[in-house]
């Protein structure tokens, strides 16, 4: 039954999706890191200055004309000439002639020579935060390295083509340059980081994941209740803003809807599970971990049973901590099956009639220090066995599988075991773990249970969900009149 695929799938169509649903983060995101781009560019960041000078250089041999071998020999030492600009005496000579504060390599550091191509061109440009010492600089470069080329190389003579200019503009940093890439880099960065995310969590969201990994049919999804939506904040908020009855009468809708739209699921849930035969009478439900909302499941299931006129008996087995005594109300000195294991009070003193017809109820009592001993006794078995022919359906409500193994001691005498699974909660290679254990103990899976399934969220039909039992609760809300 179990299924060891592991591996993850990358959906492109479901990144897709959730880079859309996400849009409003990457769009944030860009803007922050655009506008601290500018800001630090305009206030924090010094501005650098670039002053430009050029150098013409040849080698005649005939000083009436130039020949090709002038043009050859020229181009050839024209790579001689742009390391001598970069030398230690033309540098040093500069330093002492301007008296700057700096050494070879910091200056050399500002400087770049470059040869255009088929040309005897020599193009220094220097950088500087001053931009008037960004001119002086290259033209006294220019100046030294123009002599110091004539003296070492016997040149006839270096032509300066080109004065160093003074800078207006700076040409770093570029504002508008590193606002936009910053955009774009914070737009990707958190689109990976969304992505990534998405990638390595593991969570089961979906059915189609329940029956990928764990191999188990969906009996039912369970949708979100309001209350624990993430859209309960703002619906409030749109309701303290506008007090008037026509949005009261859409707020009672809109949770009547809801409300309906559980029902039906539960409703599902029943049916789905009358399919899977009549023998199928005794249901153990469990979880892997807590808080998956296995008690309200079970709770509500053994109320859907009680709906369709089956006779039901709801019992807590959660020995070591019930939720349904302190959802219910109810005083904890309540006889119940502890009790009765333990030989405290007889089976007619432990089970209680509800408000709702056909559905009883056997709380779990005191709790007691050995629960795991008392639900595997005898007279446990024994107590499931006998009250079988007097119920329809048993729903047994039991302590989550992947904590203690009290679980599987009630599902290895019932007749099938329901997994309740958390939407975007248990991790499925946890999932697979506890489900192995329900397979060694030779119990019957019927399937499980998709809990809290967001259904404003994505991957859901919103329009199915939405608009048609809106439409549909919406007019029996107006001919009923509440």
């Amino acid at each position: 039954m179990q299924n060891n695929n592991n591996d993850i799938e990358i959906n492109l169509g479901e990144i897709f999706i959730l880079l859309l649903h996400k849009i409003w983060i990457i769009v944030l995101s860009s803007i922050v890191c655009a506008v601290a781009a500018g800001l630090i560019s305009k206030f924090v960041m010094t501005p650098v200055y670039t002053s430009d000078t050029k150098l013409y250089i040849i080698n005649r041999q005939n000083k009436d004309t130039i020949t090709s071998s002038d043009l050859q020999t020229g181009s050839q030492l024209t790579q001689d000439f742009k390391v001598m600009v970069l030398s230690r005496p033309v540098t040093e000579q500069v330093i002492s002639k301007l008296n700057l504060n700096m050494t070879h390599d910091e200056l050399v550091s500002n400087i770049n020579v470059k040869v255009p191509e088929n040309t005897r061109i020599l193009e220094i440009t220097v950088q500087n935060q001053d931009p008037l010492l960004a001119k002086q600089l290259a033209d006294s470069i220019a100046e030294v390295a123009s002599e110091r080329m004539v003296s070492v190389l016997e040149m006839e003579k270096v032509n300066i083509v080109e004065e160093g200019n003074i800078p207006t503009i700076p040409t770093s940093p570029h504002i508008m340059k590193n606002t936009i890439l910053s955009g774009i880099i914070g737009a990707l960065i958190s689109a990976f980081v969304i992505i990534f995310i998405h990638i390595i969590d593991d969570s089961i969201k979906n059915a189609e994941q329940i029956e990928k990994y764990l191999g188990l049919t969906v009996l039912g999804t369970i949708p979100l209740e309001l209350k624990n939506s993430n859209k309960r904040g703002k619906n409030k908020k749109a309701y303290k803003r506008k007090k008037g009855d026509t949005n009261n009468e859409h707020s009672s809708i809109q949770k009547a809807t809801l409300e309906f739209t559980i029902n039906e699921a539960y409703k599902s849930l029943r049916t789905n599970i009358q399919f899977c035969g009549k023998d199928i009478k005794t249901i153990c439900i469990t979880s892997s971990l807590p808080n998956e909302g296995k008690t309200v499941v079970s709770f509500r299931l053994a109320t859907a049973f009680a709906d369709s006129g089956k006779k039901v008996l709801f019992i807590d087995a959660d020995l070591r901590k019930s939720v349904i005594i302190s959802k219910l109300k109810i005083d904890n000195a309540v006889n119940g099956l502890s009790q009765y294991i333990s030989g405290m009070n007889s089976l007619e003193e432990v089970i209680h009639k509800s408000n709702v017809e056909n559905r009883d109820i056997i709380f779990t009592g005191i709790l007691p220090p050995n629960p795991s001993e008392m639900l595997g006794s005898e007279e446990f078995k024994n107590l499931v066995k006998n009250l079988r022919d007097e119920y329809d359906y048993i729903i047994i409500d039991t302590p989550p599988l992947g904590v203690v193994i009290d679980s599987a001691n009630v599902a290895d005498i019932c007749d099938g075991t329901i997994m309740v699974i958390e939407s975007n909660k248990i991790s499925y290679r946890f999932a697979q773990r506890v489900l192995k254990q329900l397979i060694t103990e030779k119990s019957k899976v019927l399937g499980a249970v998709l809990n809290k399934a967001n259904i404003y969220g994505v991957g859901y039909n919103k329009k199915y969900y939405g608009k048609y039992y809106s439409h549909v609760y919406a007019n029996d809300y107006d001919e009923n009149g509440n």
